[in-house]
């Protein structure tokens, strides 16, 4: 045997180092894709409180009509409703010494900062795709061509299966008839988890949608981030961090949101942004943060306006 060995560290195993990789790897990040849909970012500023409201104008309460020519015409008013939206803090921060700063081999600020980009995407797309499923239009797919529609923000029965053509078709029905203003002027939104629109991939019925490699010019300028496809006056994105893939019947089906304009607002008082700790200790003790000041509010209420322009595809 000889004498001096790699496996024994008294006999030549302290004679070598580790190798440490020059690629610092990252955990995979989700994808959200709620808050590009927002229609009114509104930047209020500093100083003006912690409470937005915006108005929200109802139809006439009579409607015009003939007019008698030796009559005058008659008179009417509308309503106007007050939505509020209220400003919150949002944050995080990775603290670190100076040692660690200048122990390291790799550069700390540039990785720390980008493990709180992450964390803000998620913070905020969460907090902004919770007002998307705050609606009551409920939408379940209790088979492949049926879908069970209620307007008192309840689910009434189970999920039986994903989206299809039949079932996009019903939705889409139910937005028009409710008159929600298209997204874009042409066509609704649907974002979907990936369960929710494995449905819509496999429905060989579903004739007519369009892969988005095959986008005319008409969408191919402004395709949204997370786009598929189009299919029956709705374009389809599909999200992996925030809509459920495990609901309805034995937990096998997915969740979705069919939206028009006109859904969520966003008040802005202070944008996300990076924050560097001011050094405490003489500089030993450092960090970085994420800071944001702002609001998310579904627009309309049904019981209140008798208009909403979102439904929520989930299960009871």
């Amino acid at each position: 045997m000889p004498g001096q060995v790699y496996s024994v560290s008294s006999l030549g195993g302290v004679m070598s180092q580790p190798y440490l990789s020059q690629k610092l790897r990252a955990v995979a990040q989700p994808l959200f894709r709620f808050r590009q849909f927002v229609d009114a970012k509104e930047a209020i500023g500093k100083n003006r409180g912690d409470t937005f409201l915006f108005d929200k104008m109802q139809n006439v309460q009579t409607q015009g009509g003939v007019l008698i020519e030796t009559n005058t015409i008659p008179e009417t008013q509308f309503v106007t409703n007050q939505g509020t939206c209220v400003i919150t803090e949002y944050g995080n921060a990775i603290p670190f010494t100076q040692k660690l700063e200048n122990m390291a081999q790799f550069q700390l600020e540039p990785a720390t900062e980008q493990r709180l980009r992450d964390d803000m995407v998620k913070v905020l797309e969460s907090a902004c795709g919770t007002k998307y499923i705050n609606t009551e239009f409920i939408a379940v797919c209790s088979a492949t061509n049926s879908v069970v529609i209620t307007t008192n923000g309840t689910a009434t029965a189970t999920a039986t299966a994903n989206l299809t053509a039949s079932n996009t078709r019903d939705i889409v029905n139910f937005m028009t008839k409710k008159l929600i203003p298209k997204y874009d002027g042409r066509n609704y939104v649907c974002i979907a988890g990936v369960t929710a629109l494995s449905g819509m991939h496999a429905d060989t019925a579903a004739g007519g949608w369009q892969d988005i490699s095959k986008y005319t010019v008409t969408f191919a300028p402004n395709i949204f981030a997370g786009e598929v496809g189009e299919f029956y006056k709705t374009r389809f994105v599909e999200e992996t961090g925030f809509l459920s893939n495990a609901i309805g019947s034995g937990s096998n089906y997915g969740q979705a949101v069919f939206f028009g304009a006109d859904q969520v607002y966003e008040a802005i008082a202070v944008p996300e942004e990076i924050r560097v700790k001011i050094p405490l200790d003489y500089g030993r003790d450092m960090g970085l943060a994420w800071y944001a000041l702002l609001g998310f509010q579904t627009v309309w209420n049904y019981n209140v306006d008798t208009e909403q322009h979102l439904v929520y595809v989930t299960s009871a």
